[in-house]
């Protein structure tokens, strides 16, 4: 699905001078499913044009790389080549790069919002959970990273 997204608007107009439009948070809470398979996106207020691999590597993290949870690491790398497989092929080196740099991103973001005294305490309290869940997942995939390689040759 998403790499249909990413083939259809490469050298649209929309893309401007990115490689095409991305989605920009194609994580688990933003599919809808049918019959337990995603079937299309919700929340396109993130969608720009960028290069495929930062979409990318947000789905390849948010579905299948999580230092909370009880998926073994095995499994966790397994996951990722086969989201890798169904996307096409990129280099294992890039995609794990770009896993980190969405981690990163989110973390730096919601780092932002949790020190503005002016954003309300609720969303306050959501940025010190996601800062520490992208912290967290950041850490797993650099202690973990030639597994993470392995399984993608």
């Amino acid at each position: 699905m998403l790499r249909d997204l990413h083939d259809a608007t490469a050298g649209h107009p929309l893309a401007g001078s990115g490689e095409c439009v991305v989605h920009g948070g194609p994580g688990p809470f933003s599919a809808i499913f049918r019959d337990g398979m995603p079937v299309a996106l919700t929340g396109w207020d993130s969608c720009a044009p960028a290069a495929r691999l930062s979409d990318l590597g947000y789905i390849a993290w948010t579905w299948s790389i999580q230092a909370s949870g009880h998926v073994p690491l095995a499994g966790q790398a397994q996951h990722l080549r086969e989201l890798r497989a169904g996307y096409g092929s990129t280099g294992g080196e890039d995609l794990l790069a770009a896993v980190v740099r969405s981690q990163t991103r989110i973390a730096g973001l919601e780092t932002v919002v949790r020190e503005d005294r002016r954003a309300p305490r609720m969303r306050r309290e959501h940025a010190r959970q996601a800062t520490g869940w992208a912290a967290g997942d950041c850490d797993l995939v650099q202690r973990n990273k030639a597994l993470f390689l392995i399984a993608l040759r």
